[in-house]
């Protein structure tokens, strides 16, 4: 009998079972698809990634795809909160804004949503082969459409076309302003009344006016402590992913997120 090869999804028993360097929140669902990555690497120089805002000395992995070393991945723990969120939301429409290789939309989609992905990047032959070939080996449950257009547009113009709204939403496309605050006011108008919506390098204050827009509409807010900070904003029924930093990182917060909670495990 021909042995079967391992299932990329393969879901270790103990966060312990990452690579050294990788953290997960404990009492977080695992999931480990780097199988489906084959161009995946650790970023061998971190004075490659030039972005002001990048967290250089956060000590846990910086991962990339090596045909492209100067930009990262989100990292292990981040890639589970989007999985887990991702979880609450299972068996309901899902919208990514800004997919770059496909390591955050794989972690989404694994969770068994309906995931639409918008980049513009898509448009790029190779980037959409390697994406759709990623997505492909992961097997997910779910449909998945890869959508080579720009945000807020494409969001805009699907949910105008085809009556869609999205009750999990991930935001991480152009963070230049006004395009954060520009996908958050897109968010607000596409999600369902009872929907969560992440954000990714809220590090940066660009990108940290989507959330402040969401939650001066009403919406409900909550930072998680990671290498380049995520956040959510939900409303209704929703319910956000509770989530522990790592405790052995001096963790420090931008001023520019000051006035915000910061996930510490405890239900909300």
């Amino acid at each position: 009998m021909t042995a079967q090869p391992p299932d990329p999804r393969f879901v270790p028993g103990d966060a312990a079972e990452f690579p050294v360097g990788d953290y997960v929140s404990p009492g977080l669902r695992l999931i480990r698809p780097d199988a489906c990555f084959p161009f995946m690497a650790t970023v061998p120089d971190r004075t490659q990634i030039t972005w002001p805002y990048f967290r250089g000395w956060v000590p846990h992995t910086y991962r990339c795809d090596k045909r492209s070393p100067g930009i990262g991945f989100v990292s292990r723990d981040e890639a589970h909160i989007l999985y887990n969120s991702a979880l609450l939301c299972r068996g309901q429409p899902a919208l990514e804004i800004g997919c770059w290789m496909g390591w955050s939309a794989c972690h989404i989609a694994l969770a068994g949503v309906d995931l639409d992905v918008v980049d513009p990047l898509l448009g790029n032959p190779q980037v959409q082969q390697s994406v759709a070939d990623s997505l492909r080996a992961a097997r997910p449950s779910g449909r998945v459409r890869l959508l080579a257009d720009r945000s807020p547009e494409a969001v805009l113009r699907l949910h105008r076309t085809e009556q869609l709204t999205w009750g999990f939403i991930f935001v991480d496309g152009n963070h230049d302003r006004p395009g954060p605050l520009h996908d958050a006011r897109a968010a607000h108008i596409v999600a369902t009344p009872d929907a969560m919506v992440l954000f990714h390098d809220l590090v940066s204050p660009e990108v940290t006016e989507g959330l402040d827009y969401l939650r001066d509409q009403g919406w409900h807010t909550l930072v998680y402590q990671t290498v380049q900070i995520m956040g959510v904003a939900w409303r209704g029924a929703a319910t956000p992913l509770m989530h522990v930093p790592d405790p052995r990182v001096a963790w420090s917060l931008p001023g520019h997120l000051a006035s915000y909670r910061v996930a510490d495990g405890e239900p909300v």
